[in-house]
């Protein structure tokens, strides 16, 4: 269902490049399946079948887009999708997919993408198109000429069609989504002044009541402007596979791309602007981690190397993760990570570049400094992690909607700043307790982090602060800043408004927002205080005397990603070295490639290979019998705890009453009566 007035050259160019996903999926599963190890000839009944459905499924959308083309009056479209639909109606008469017609059809729904998006020149459109459309005639004349001869198929291409279709979504202009989002972040304005003109006075319970009730319906209304605003991440996400398939060819390798979480959904701005940084991100996972397939053979994995694109909501951000189980970075990138802080500053730095040499994929070292700071414009911030030989995970957390935000608001003299909320980790007592370099610190859990006026990091000058004054620890891009100021005004859900031309140069700045009382609330990138602080002096984290020495490697073997990223946050912040595995197979590919490894914190129940199983297997193996291992698992009955124990764990740790204390004594135990 289409928007009244709905321009048909737009409706027919969202439809086409729909179309064009699911036919590139359907011809990299069929290229995919050919290019295993299955012996020639291999057709059973099957498999027969699954070659027809996909040749319908593709003849299908192939004769549409032909149709829409025609009556639009775009030949060139039409003359690629009938020659298509030609070589489909002979594969269809012989029952299977001709061997590398795949191929052949993936450069046809490339040209006919080009033809709708417009991406290509008008001489090289017109002269790609030929070359297509006469390939496409070749292989029909090829196929005829092996005895496959075309039969009376119209019955064929009537049955799939009559197949419904969900009914499409209503268009609406998104300048008509923006202007009503706008609108309702006024009306919170106005609603926030009012509170604030009526201050503490005693209103009737009958305006208490009205105003009540308005929130509520603000409140719906709002959440409505914006999922209004908001779209999944399928929309880019089509076309990523057939990207990295084309990347990998070019390099020489064999990469699968998985994507999960393609129902997530973001601010159209932001999605708009995300597919370069994506497809950075895919390049550099096909050119620098993914190894080639004889490297990757004589290193015990898979021929095959796997990228993975993940995006999960997380409140009021979303994580966009791409992940692969490459070669990963060296020991000397992760030692300078070590020394900056985290692997996005060293790798995000201008100009830094791990290739080898400058290709047609990678090596010129600007893209990872673009995506950073495309990320931390958005108010967003980068991680990188990354395990040598293993592979390499890049993380965008991004904000859920763009035109409101939740922020921390404080005050340094006088002016108001706001920080997005997602960043601050606590809000800290004002009294420093150690001193380094001269400069006031605070130990949060074991380091010791240099606390810097908020005035200084911004290049400000101010009055002094009180001696009490509290401070924010802001965490971005893998790095931590704590900042004080005058006093905290608490969380608020604020419009952005832009800076305006004559304040759009200056740096560090998401935008503004005006509150209820009038005054205007400037908005920081957590990542520019902590840029600030690190330029004030010392390196932001400093490593203390208590703190377990670097070499210290924990190796966590968990399914659920958020109780793995919780354990490695713990004990990373307690300055251990972490090793991730997502199931016991992965566990013990990672202990046969590190020797480094002291001790492995498990879950007992995981897909593949379970706890007590991994467990068994470093028993079983004498150059590991020793290794301590920690189950920390939500089976806490006396029975499991009997197994755990007799599987040879030396601790065992309930999730329903886990205590990270607990956890870290027991680890800093274990691994100190480990002998060096």
């Amino acid at each position: 269902m289409t928007g009244a007035g709905a321009d048909p050259a737009e409706i027919f160019v969202d439809e086409t490049i729909e179309r064009l996903d699911e036919m590139d999926a359907v011809l990299l599963a069929i290229e995919s399946a050919s290019s295993g190890h299955h012996s020639a000839g291999h057709h059973s009944a099957g498999p027969g079948r699954a070659d027809a459905e996909a040749i319908d499924t593709l003849f299908r959308h192939a004769h549409t887009i032909k149709g829409g083309a025609a009556m639009l009056g775009m030949p060139r479209i039409e003359a690629v999708t009938h020659g298509i639909e030609d070589v489909l109606a002979l594969a269809r008469d012989g029952g299977a997919m001709p061997a590398g017609l795949e191929t052949l059809l993936l450069r046809a729904t490339a040209t006919v993408r080009q033809q709708v998006t417009g991406e290509v020149a008008e001489a090289d459109a017109e002269a790609e198109v030929e070359a297509v459309v006469a390939e496409l005639a070749d292989r029909q004349s090829w196929i005829q000429a092996a005895g496959e001869q075309r039969q009376d198929s119209q019955p064929a291409v009537a049955r799939p069609e009559q197949r419904p279709r969900q009914s499409r979504p209503l268009r609406v202009s998104a300048e008509k989504i923006d202007s009503l989002l706008n609108l309702v972040g006024e009306v919170v304005q106005d609603r926030r002044a009012l509170a604030h003109a009526l201050g503490d006075l005693a209103a009737p319970q009958e305006i208490v009541d009205v105003l009540a009730g308005g929130d509520r319906t603000l409140d719906q209304l709002k959440d409505i402007s914006i999922n209004m605003r908001t779209l999944p991440l399928s929309v880019i996400a089509g076309p990523l596979p057939r990207t990295v398939r084309d990347m990998a060819r070019q390099a020489g390798k064999d990469v699968e791309l998985t994507i999960t979480g393609s129902d997530t959904e973001l601010d159209r701005l932001i999605l708009e602007s995300l597919p370069e940084p994506l497809t950075h991100l895919l390049r550099n996972a096909v050119s620098h981690g993914i190894e080639t397939p004889r490297t990757r053979l004589a290193t015990g994995k898979p021929e095959r190397g796997r990228i993975e694109l993940r995006a999960e909501p997380r409140g009021s951000q979303v994580e966009i993760a791409v992940s692969d189980d490459g070669q990963g970075v060296s020991e000397q990138v992760l030692a300078e990570a070590r020394r900056e802080g985290s692997l996005a500053e060293v790798l995000g730095r201008a100009g830094y570049s791990t290739a080898g040499e400058v290709t047609g994929l990678a090596g010129r070292g600007v893209g990872m400094n673009a995506i950073k700071t495309y990320v931390e414009s958005l108010g967003g911030s980068l991680e990188i992690r990354s395990t040598p030989g293993l592979g390499t995970e890049v993380i965008l957390l991004l904000p859920l909607a763009m035109a409101l935000l939740e922020v921390l608001l404080f005050e340094r003299d006088a002016a108001v700043f706001g920080v997005p909320l997602a960043a601050v980790e606590e809000v800290l007592p004002g009294q420093p307790d150690h001193a380094l370099g001269g400069r006031p610190c605070v130990e949060v859990r074991g380091r010791v982090i240099p606390v810097t006026d908020f005035a200084a990091a911004i290049g400000a000058t101010a009055r002094p602060l009180a001696e009490n004054a509290p401070a924010l620890l802001i965490s971005a891009g893998g790095s931590r800043a704590i900042v004080s100021c005058d006093a905290l005004i608490g969380q608020q859900e604020v419009v952005v408004k832009p800076l305006g031309p004559l304040l759009a140069g200056i740096g560090g700045y998401l935008g503004a927002a005006i509150l209820g009382d009038g005054r205007i609330a400037l908005l920081v990138e957590p990542s520019f205080a902590a840029r600030r602080q690190r330029q004030q002096g010392p390196t932001a984290v400093t490593q203390t005397a208590s703190e377990p020495d670097a070499a210290s490697k924990i190796l966590v073997a968990e399914d659920s990603f958020t109780v793995r990223e919780l354990q490695r946050t713990i004990l990373q912040a307690a300055g251990y070295q972490v090793v991730t595995a997502r199931d016991g197979r992965e566990a013990l590919q990672a202990l046969r490639r590190d020797a480094d490894i002291a001790l492995v914190v498990t879950d007992l129940e995981m897909p593949g290979l379970d706890g007590l199983e991994l467990t068994k297997s470093i028993r079983a193996d004498p150059a590991r019998s020793s290794l301590p291992v920690v189950i920390v698992t939500s089976h806490a009955s006396q029975e499991d705890r009997r197994l755990g124990i007799d599987a040879g764990a030396d601790a065992y740790m309930s999730k329903h009453s886990f205590d990270q204390h607990e956890l870290l004594a027991t680890v800093e135990r274990l691994v100190g009566r480990r002998s060096p």
